[in-house]
């Protein structure tokens, strides 16, 4: 290592060849110990920047979720937006160096970064939701909004790794052995970066908290490595003092605000909060309604929030303590809190309802009565055991298990949801009841022993929000679950699509229902290139004629015309009978089973579904199903599948 460092402002030379009356101007030979600090100053600055670079882009994705997702296209926009902005920093930065080669320049541009990342959390998801309102598409949306809100901290950290180097090379003939050093050291930090964002920081803190002490890092780095570095080389000036004066406050009003202050979702009005965690996959909210004034909705059969003085001494009841639901036998009960709803939203976006002061365990989102339409097929006798992908709230494992005494395996891959699920939402896990593994989905299936069957399989890990897991689509893993199925068993899927392309030439919201039901009608003969094909390879995985189409009508709606683009909750149920069940069976069935004084199935109007599915004549046409392929693991273009994140508010106000 040399042990002179260049001048600040002035073309290098080495210090014996100066004039004895200008040595005043330059730093003095230093001595190799004050040398090494000067360069750990540099060294620190470009590893804490790398790091943060590279904590920014991982934890970035979750400010973008709530309003685009975490499509292939939301990635791929985060990731080109980095490397592009990077590479502007690395030119500009490298020209600013040439020009101003100071080390309190380099302390600015990283204390600036520090200050964007710390405000990150308080305008980011408020930008994205704006952005995610005017500007429609998968592609354009995340995109732009990656750009405004990540490109100037990218683009200022980009500048760093030149900037050290200009100040670090002592000569022209070293300059290759000082890029290469620096240039490690960064990438060095940008992996420490990545894991410790991926699994420690984001699943032990909410990403504000990531991003508010992200940025108070830079702030301090900047600050200490410039005390370390002019310590170092005796070039202290009163600027110097003043610039470092101003860091430590700016890192203290930081850190003082962000403990006073912190980001915390605000509810909007008719809702309060009852948990929030900022999980590795969702940012879960748990709302609810404030007591309400009984409005109906006569459209919707729902009711209206509203703040109401004549019963909010019933709201404080509910509230102090805080209570999670009441038992049955409570006698405190007023008759309007039975219309309070509980909400689980993942990203903003509503998974699971109930209404948790009634006496039954009574759903609060709809389509979710239509998960027991398999029990149609699996009545007689009840199904013993269920397998249900994708845990949300555990509303129909619940159910499953309180009304049909059924063992409920439930895979689920976060496992902040079941703590969720099994605080706010009722669910009860126990051996011989509901029992959760969590892990991703597929994976769960994988380790199945073979002989582990279930009468109902439910698919329900396809969220209206954020991004949908192609590799729970495809044939080869649908393949799977089906041998998990007893010989009466029964598939049901949930997807959030529309039915038919009306417009195909402009919009095609109904491919996604489209490439499903060919996928799970396909047989490896239809998509594999095999010269002769045995009757096994020729043989559809479910029979076209045991495939039944539910989509989620309201009542008073029909399934004509534009209505069929709509996007829409559609329940497809996979059945291994001999013949396909007209109409008239499942109607009288339903009935049945939903009917008397104590019916089996306590969900009222599952009739109307029943009387309104999607039957063969009206489904997909030959056409259709060529114009998508089947799902496979080498090829599953979902994410290009447009489906639009869906919100339950016009604008989203959480921070």
């Amino acid at each position: 290592m040399s042990t002179t460092v260049k001048s600040e402002g002035t073309e290098h030379k080495p210090i014996s060849a100066m004039p004895r009356r200008h040595e005043s101007e330059h730093k003095t030979a230093l001595d190799s110990a004050a040398a090494a600090r000067a360069t750990w100053a540099l060294y620190i600055i470009v590893v804490v920047s790398g790091a943060v670079l590279m904590g920014i882009e991982i934890a970035g994705a979750k400010i973008l979720a709530p309003s685009f997702g975490t499509s292939t296209f939301v990635w791929g926009s985060i990731i080109s937006l980095f490397m592009g902005a990077l590479a502007a920093g690395y030119y500009l930065g490298g020209m600013l160096a040439d020009k101003r080669p100071a080390f309190t320049v380099l302390a600015t541009i990283v204390s600036m970064a520090g200050l964007w990342i710390w405000l990150l959390p308080r305008w980011g998801p408020s930008a994205c939701e704006a952005l995610a309102l005017i500007i429609s598409g998968p592609v354009t949306g995340p995109l732009t909004a990656a750009l405004v809100v990540f490109f100037l901290p990218s683009f200022l950290m980009g500048m760093v790794s030149p900037y050290a180097v200009k100040l670090q090379a002592s000569s022209l003939a070293g300059l290759g052995s000082v890029a290469g050093k620096l240039y490690a050291i960064s990438t060095a930090g940008s992996i420490v970066g990545a894991l410790s964002t991926t699994f420690l920081l984001i699943p032990y803190a909410s990403v504000s908290n990531v991003m508010q002490g992200l940025g108070i890092l830079m702030i301090l780095a900047a600050g200490c490595c410039l005390w370390m570095f002019r310590k170092a080389t005796r070039t202290f000036t009163s600027e110097d003092r003043t610039g470092l004066g101003m860091l430590a406050l700016g890192a203290l009003c930081c850190a003082e605000a962000w403990a006073i202050f912190p980001v915390e979702p605000s509810m909007h009005p008719g809702y309060r909060l009852l948990a929030y965690r900022d999980s590795s996959y969702h940012e879960i909210l748990v709302t609810e309604d404030v007591i309400q004034e009984v409005e109906q909705e006569k459209e919707h059969n729902t009711y209206r929030v509203s703040q109401s003085k004549d019963i909010a001494h019933a709201d404080e009841w509910l509230m102090t303590p805080p209570r999670l639901w009441v038992d049955e036998n409570s006698k405190e009960l007023p008759w309007f809190v039975h219309e309070v709803g509980r909400w689980l939203k993942f990203n903003d976006n509503t998974e699971s309802g109930i209404f948790p002061y009634r006496p039954e365990h009574k759903n609060a989102v709809g389509y979710t009565d239509l998960l027991h339409l398999p029990m149609l097929w699996v009545n007689d006798p009840l199904p013993k055991r269920i397998l249900v992908v994708g845990g949300g709230g555990g509303i129909v494992p619940t159910q499953y298990h309180n009304w049909y005494g059924t063992h409920v395996d439930i895979a689920e891959i976060d496992p902040a949801v079941k703590d969720v699920a099994t605080t706010f939402f009722q669910v009860v896990e126990s051996p011989d009841g509901i029992t959760f593994h969590i892990g991703d989905g597929r994976q769960t299936i994988k380790r199945l022993p073979p002989d582990v069957k279930y009468d109902v399989i439910v698919l329900d890990a396809y969220s209206s929000g954020g991004q949908i897991p192609f590799h729970l689509l495809t044939w080869e893993f649908l393949n799977e679950v089906k041998q998990h199925l007893t010989p009466r068993g029964v598939l049901a899927t949930n997807i959030i699509s529309g039915i038919r392309n009306v417009h195909p030439q402009t919009i095609r919201p109904a491919d996604l229902f489209l490439a499903e039901y060919k996928t799970l009608t396909a047989s490896q003969a239809d998509f594999k290139h095999i010269s002769e094909p045995t009757v096994e390879q020729k043989t559809p995985m479910f029979r076209p004629d045991q495939i039944y189409v539910f989509p989620r009508v309201y009542e008073g709606h029909s399934l004509s015309g534009e209505n069929l683009e709509e996007y829409r909750n559609v329940i497809i149920i996979a059945a291994q009978e001999k013949e396909r069940r007209s109409i008239d069976q499942m109607a009288a069935d339903t009935k049945r089973l939903t009917g008397g004084s104590k019916p089996l199935i306590k969900v009222s109007d599952l009739s109307w579904h029943v009387d309104h599915p999607w039957l063969p004549e009206q489904g997909p046409k030959k056409d259709e199903l060529d114009s998508v392929s089947v799902l496979r693991d080498d090829y599953a273009p979902v994410d290009t599948m447009y489906r639009p994140v869906k919100h339950d508010e016009k604008k989203r106000d959480l921070y």
